[in-house]
């Protein structure tokens, strides 16, 4: 049997398929840790717990979730890329 008689699927390496669904989640759980985040420093929640009653509680939330968001947006950001330049071949 030679190569190109071969049973196995074609897959290309270089087209993408689907959407990147784990960013998506990713930057899903970003914005919630940043409104979190905002809804400390404007002192709700902060009876649940000591620690989210500490003064940087609110910033650390905040600054987490925009990590987290710009984190997700490189998956996105590259799958759009990826997409734009096979429809352009």
């Amino acid at each position: 049997m030679t190569d190109t008689e071969s049973n196995a699927p074609e897959h290309s390496a270089s087209r993408p398929s689907g959407t990147p669904w784990l960013a998506w989640s990713m930057a899903l759980c970003g914005a919630a840790a940043a409104l979190f985040g905002l809804a400390l420093m404007f002192g709700a929640g902060r009876h649940w717990h000591p620690l989210l009653a500490e003064d940087g509680a609110g910033i650390v939330f905040l600054v987490s979730g925009i990590a987290l968001v710009g984190s997700a947006a490189f998956p996105i950001v590259l799958r759009r890329l990826a997409s734009a330049e096979e429809r352009a071949q």
